[in-house]
């Protein structure tokens, strides 16, 4: 009776983890960021050419601004092995959401891609209000 009131319980435990609806987050390969033009204190979606697997979905980006750089940090829900099928970058690119910087000037945006174990990095040049907005990829990036 023990050893099936175990195996009850470990059954159940197993069905529960299944109904979990997430899966392990990892960082994806990127290829490119854009350099922007945005208005101080004003929402960004700040573009980033990812190249994520066939196995993985976009799911966040953590963002953290430090002095006069911006570091982000996209991350992708990795559900099922990815033997199978290499990285495809996107020709759409995806968006890291945060406010821009109240102090008008550059500052550096760097973003980890573990494709190339480097920090690959874009410009955002925060304007006054009534400033012109922009994004642009830079050609090589394409």
């Amino acid at each position: 009776m023990r050893i099936r009131n175990a195996a009850v319980a470990a059954l159940a435990l197993a069905a529960a983890a299944c109904n979990d609806n997430t899966c392990p987050t990892e960082s994806p390969q990127v290829s490119a960021l854009a350099d922007c033009t945005e208005i101080a204190g004003q929402l960004v979606s700040y573009p980033v050419r990812l190249c994520p697997t066939c196995n993985q979905t976009i799911s966040s980006c953590d963002v953290q601004i430090s002095g006069s750089t911006i570091f982000l940090d996209p991350k992708v829900e990795t559900c099922t092995s990815s033997n199978s099928c290499p990285p495809a970058c996107q020709s759409s690119p995806s968006t890291c959401n945060f406010t821009a910087p109240t102090t008008p000037g550059p500052y550096t945006v760097s973003v980890y891609d573990p494709a190339t174990n480097a920090t690959l990095d874009g410009v955002l040049t925060v304007v006054a209000p009534g400033g012109a907005e922009s994004c642009d990829f830079a050609t090589a990036g394409l």
